[in-house]
């Protein structure tokens, strides 16, 4: 039992600690950038390899561009901007995963700019669905499911930008249709922050 002890710890706070990845995804006001952050921090407090890699779209951005000057980006030349941004940032930080020790959290993914495209009404096509699975095979994802009410307050709370309560119900209803679709992992949001990232590590065995 000893020496299996002294492996195992070993193995936790090694450089050499086998890569993996989780993509964990959710509406806005699920809580992604919490969880993740305190559970990247507590493991690199532990000597565990670590590490947050967000993959954003600029969509924020874009939706404060438009807010602020009053200047409405055409929503197809929107999501062309956000899909080569989020893929740049999804290839880039593949790259960084698969060389990096550890566990690397993946903060958004391609699925989000699908989900994003089924709540405008548009055409997912067909290379951009592809991408998202084939860059995901070895991955573990995870959605984060919240009520979109409740993420709707959360939003309204930190006052950073503006998410219409349809468009969260839209999204989440897509997130869920997905997840049941590719056997992804859910876990319920609504729980404490401590909660959600004990369920995190149960997971990555950390």
């Amino acid at each position: 039992m000893t020496a299996i002890a002294e492996k195992v710890l070993f193995a936790k706070n090694s450089a050499h600690d086998p890569p993996q990845t989780f993509v964990v995804m959710g509406i806005d006001g699920a809580g992604k950038s919490t969880a993740i952050n305190t559970l990247v921090q507590e493991l690199i407090n532990e000597r565990i390899p670590a590490r947050r890699l967000a993959n954003a779209a600029g969509r924020r951005w874009l939706n404060n561009f438009s807010h602020n000057s009053g200047i409405q980006v055409p929503c197809l030349i929107q999501s062309l901007i956000e899909t080569t941004i989020r893929l740049v940032n999804v290839v880039r930080n593949s790259f960084t995963a698969a060389r990096g020790p550890g566990l690397t959290v993946m903060d958004r993914h391609l699925y989000c700019q699908l989900v994003l495209r089924r709540v405008r009404g548009q055409k997912p096509g067909v290379l951009l669905p592809w991408l998202a699975r084939k860059s995901t095979e070895h991955a573990t994802v995870i959605l984060l499911d919240l009520d979109p009410h409740l993420a709707f307050q959360r939003i309204e709370a930190r006052a950073e930008d503006k998410e219409p309560l349809e468009f969260l119900q839209a999204a989440r209803t897509e997130y869920l249709r997905l997840a049941k679709l590719h056997g992804w992992l859910v876990l319920d949001a609504s729980v404490p922050a401590t909660h959600l990232v004990e369920r995190l590590r149960m997971i990555a065995g950390k």
